[in-house]
């Protein structure tokens, strides 16, 4: 499967996205004026939010393509549920691919957020870099 944005040809290459395309929410949104990537994650929309392996795939997949140029993700909170806060090896996967491109990661900006991401936070907090939550935005918090 593939989408043309902007005429780049981006190939979807997760398979269970192939299969459940609502799997595991997290997707090329676009492209700032500045010509910067954006991606867009919102874990109350994933189907699979409790597969672990399929979503650090996933995340690992799409960054590579984006080849290390400059991205914002873009985290929506909108929906975010105790069971979605359970997933705590998720959590750290992720922290650790965020790690590994936090050169090109521009922006992480969270909207929607609501008391229990705000709680959750403050759980992942001592594991991320200075250098990411430099990067962190709050959009719409409640």
């Amino acid at each position: 499967m593939e989408y043309i944005f902007n005429y780049i040809i981006i190939y979807k290459m997760c398979i269970i996205c192939d299969q459940d395309p609502g799997s595991h929410s997290f997707e090329f949104y676009g492209k700032t004026n500045e010509g910067i990537y954006m991606y867009y994650t919102c874990p109350a929309n994933a189907t699979r939010y409790w597969d672990t392996n399929g979503i650090l795939n996933h995340y690992a997949e799409v960054l590579e393509q984006n080849n290390n140029n400059k991205w914002i993700w873009i985290f929506d909170s909108q929906g975010f549920d105790i069971k979605h806060s359970l997933e705590i090896e998720t959590a750290i996967g992720i922290i650790k691919i965020l790690s590994q491109y936090e050169n090109s990661l521009y922006q992480i900006q969270i909207v929607n957020a609501n008391i229990l991401i705000k709680t959750f936070y403050t759980l992942i907090y001592p594991f991320l870099s200075t250098n990411i939550i430099n990067k962190i935005r709050w959009i719409n918090a409640v």
